[in-house]
């Protein structure tokens, strides 16, 4: 599945339309499939109530409100917008009217009292802001109603996610051609219910010439897609790869032992977990697989013969995941400040190790580095706040990605995974993984994929997330509450 910011839907229309299928035709198609959707869901039921946006949202309306018609159901219009603004709008609005089909421009008490279904066709793909007073109290009337959202339930914004005040929420949005980015993201997306994508002859190769590129869903199709590159019959371990993990403190030793242990899980041949020596003691507890090299740290500096112990420990590693359970002190900035200028392999950077070049990122090195924030973390990085980055995640992690020129992993619901030229978003996860814990394995699954694989660091970062959410979602099969991060990761065999 793909999914499109609202701009890349216009240019799907506008292929679809050169391909020889008109708008009229589109909007006629979109129509249909609305009423059809009414017909098979709810049978039983004849009355509906459709709230016609001035737009093309609302010809859709007066399409379906005609299809139904036909099929001898009892539609009603309201266009508390007046009439539609385009000329294929106002022509299916004329063609209601001939079959006629009462509409009205007045919210009047009666038109609320019989209807079993109200279609909400009020606004599209381009609404922004916030929904009038009129708006808001024309939507709380239909409370109680079953709700079908035409495209997008009026006051959601489909590039962001973010909903207006009065905003109601579906049963069912049918949505037109594709899924819409904001869609994927909360609090719209659950305004919209159950999502039913209507084909409205969008040719097949158009998601193809879209500039920029569609957006990837990392789903379970994508994993059966896109499996991790098999071990070669002959692989010793150097050869799966060599993971250094700089992880943990003595206040936090299990973010060390979770993502140590999630790196080897997720095939690394070899992982070296550098940190003081109890946080070494619990990593070996857990994975004695493990290699150790036992770091020292005082609160404000870093040993001269530590720095000559990490570059050689350095030399030959395949990826290097720094950040886990670190801590935040002057020294640990200054150990994560060399190891990103002493490394040449793909970089991991994940909690403290974000936090600890916060109002340094032209530091992270460029094309080599995969970042993993969650929101409060990317609010740092760009030097805002977390409601910012919350209202608005598809630029938030763009912005990231080309300030950095990393990989972004902006965590989450709908985890959005970026370089600045390609985005995927993973449908995928649940809430019993929103734990102390969790960003830990991913970033241990992120860095035992990327110590083995020769794929670019955008493929790498989807897996570990499809992978990831997969795996919390095997875990959380009996309880949400009760599952621990740790579950993810004996989840793992049943997704790798």
């Amino acid at each position: 599945m793909m999914f499109v910011t609202p701009q890349q839907m216009k240019q799907l229309e506008e292929l679809t339309d050169r391909s020889g299928v008109s708008y009229g035709e589109m909007m006629r198609r979109a129509g249909t499939a609305l009423a059809e959707t009414l017909m098979r869901r709810w049978p039983e039921k004849q009355c509906v109530l459709f709230l016609a946006g001035s737009g093309n949202n609302g010809g859709d309306c007066y399409v379906a409100a005609r299809v139904l018609k036909q099929a001898g159901w009892r539609p009603e219009v309201l266009a508390p917008l007046g009439k539609p603004r385009t000329d294929i709008a106002n022509n299916a609005c004329e063609l209601a009217k001939q079959d006629g089909i009462p509409i009205y421009e007045e919210a009047y008490d009666f038109l609320f009292g019989e209807p079993e279904i109200v279609v909400d066709g009020l606004f599209g793909t381009g609404f922004r802001g916030e929904l009038s007073r009129n708006m808001q109290t024309i939507l709380s009337r239909t409370e109680g109603k079953v709700r079908v959202a035409c495209d997008v339930p009026s006051g959601g914004n489909a590039l962001t996610g973010s909903v207006s005040e009065g905003t109601a929420p579906a049963e069912v949005t049918v949505t037109f051609g594709a899924v819409k980015l904001g869609m994927t993201q909360y609090p719209l997306r659950q305004y919209c219910g159950e999502v039913v994508v209507a084909d409205i002859g969008v040719p097949a190769d158009a998601m193809d010439k879209l500039t920029p590129a569609p957006i990837r869903a990392l789903d379970r199709d994508y994993l059966s897609e896109h499996p991790l590159p098999a071990y070669r019959p002959d692989a010793y371990k150097q050869q799966n790869g060599e993971v250094l993990a700089v992880v943990g403190s003595e206040n936090m030793r299990g973010a060390a032992v979770l993502a140590v242990t999630a790196a080897m899980r997720s095939g690394a041949g070899m992982v070296t977990c550098a940190a003081p020596d109890p946080v070494l003691t619990a990593v070996i507890d857990r994975t004695p697989e493990a290699l150790t090299l036992n770091l020292l740290c005082s609160e404000n500096s870093i040993p001269a013969f530590q720095t000559d112990m990490l570059r050689k420990a350095l030399d030959g590693k395949d990826a290097l995941l720094i950040g886990c359970g670190l801590g935040l002190t002057e020294a640990t900035k200054a150990l994560v400040k060399f190891l990103l200028k002493e490394s040449k392999c793909p970089i991991i950077l994940d909690a403290d190790g974000l936090n600890a070049v916060a109002g340094c990122i032209d530091c992270i090195p460029k094309g080599r580095t995969i970042l993993t924030p969650h929101p409060g973390e990317a609010a740092r990085l760009l030097d805002t706040d977390t409601k910012t980055v919350q209202a608005d995640r598809y630029n938030a992690a763009l912005t990231l990605a080309e300030r950095t020129g990393a990989v972004v992993v902006l965590k989450g619901a709908g985890t959005i995974v970026t370089d600045g030229r390609e985005m995927a978003v993973c449908t995928m996860g649940n809430p019993g993984m929103a734990k102390a814990g969790s960003g830990d394995v991913l970033a241990g699954i992120t860095a035992g994929i990327a110590a083995g694989s020769d794929q670019s660091l955008f493929e790498i970062a989807c897996q570990a997330v499809a992978i990831h959410a997969a795996a919390g979602d095997a875990a959380a099969m009996v309880s949400q509450r009760t599952t621990l991060p740790q579950d993810l990761i004996g989840a793992l065999p049943q997704i790798i």
